[in-house]
């Protein structure tokens, strides 16, 4: 969860403390508001240390100032407005940032923003002792690998994998969905945690669906039950069915939908993993 609960702050002598945009997740140990959520994360600042951080809204952003003058850590902020996206699609894109091109092999919008905070930590980074050069932030980007991300497991029909499970990871993908596959048929395999703010999810996602499976989590006793949630899903989409399984819901959408079409599969990250080893098995049997 990050924050003053995490396991890091063991380590006293932090250089850096990076924070990514502070969103609504984990209120039953962090708070039920972005100020209170802000207090604890704001836990891995440490007397002395610099902080960097992007994309926050004014009260996060009021809370880690203050922390930072109470810490004496100084403040740094990357500049959105330097950070554009040249050349984009959803396998990856060619972002300039302060009149740089980095080649980033992760697609999303959001990635403009996490590539823009990590050239900005670099860059404070060289200001305390520790260089490095353009040529190795490229590569660094370059080969960031970030399973369950906009993540390709097959193609034909193009298979996609994101562990969106709350509402600034549900706004996100939505963002990419128009972005990238406008004008195609998607089909959503859809799995998540009772605890999770699940209805903005459904909202945002499933109403750009030709045909929704839902899931329940595997192995996990926060798991919705896949009936339940297909009860949600009904409110916003009618053409939604619950699987018995993961390999019931991934034999589901593989009928359905036809070569040229996008599959989807949402909600949750603990159940990446046994999607994708399902789907590459078939692939391998099949070829």
């Amino acid at each position: 969860m990050g924050g003053n609960l995490d396991a890091t702050n063991i380590i006293r002598n932090t250089v850096l403390a990076v924070l990514v945009p502070i969103s609504m997740d984990h209120q039953a140990f962090l708070g039920n508001t972005l100020s209170e959520i802000a207090e604890k994360k704001a836990g891995i600042i440490k007397p002395g240390c610099s902080v960097v951080t992007v994309g926050q809204q004014p009260e996060t952003m009021a809370v880690i100032e203050r922390v930072c003058r109470e810490n004496g850590a100084d403040l740094t902020e990357a500049d959105l407005h330097e950070a554009k996206a040249v050349k984009e699609d959803f396998a990856g894109q060619t972002l300039e940032y302060r009149g740089e091109n980095y080649e980033l092999a992760l697609a999303g919008s959001y990635q403009t923003e996490n590539a823009a905070l990590a050239l900005e930590a670099l860059e404070v980074l060289g200001r305390v002792g520790y260089p490095t050069t353009v040529e190795q932030r490229k590569k660094g980007l370059k080969d960031t690998k970030w399973n369950g991300r906009l993540t390709i497991i097959h193609r034909e029909p193009l298979f996609i994998v994101d562990g969106a499970h709350n509402p600034a990871a549900a706004d996100m993908l939505e963002d990419s969905v128009r972005k990238y596959f406008k004008g195609r048929k998607l089909f959503f395999i859809m799995g998540v945690f009772r605890d999770k703010d699940y209805p903005y999810i459904i909202r945002k996602l499933c109403p750009y669906a030709e045909q929704i499976i839902t899931i329940e989590t595997p192995d996990n006793p926060r798991a919705l039950p896949a009936q339940e949630l297909a009860e949600e899903v009904k409110k916003c989409n009618p053409h939604v069915q619950a699987a018995d399984s993961i390999p019931d819901a991934v034999d589901k959408i593989f009928a359905m939908a036809g070569r040229e079409d996008v599959i989807l599969s949402f909600g949750s990250l603990s159940f990446i993993g046994e999607i994708t080893t399902i789907v590459k098995t078939q692939e391998e049997k099949n070829s």
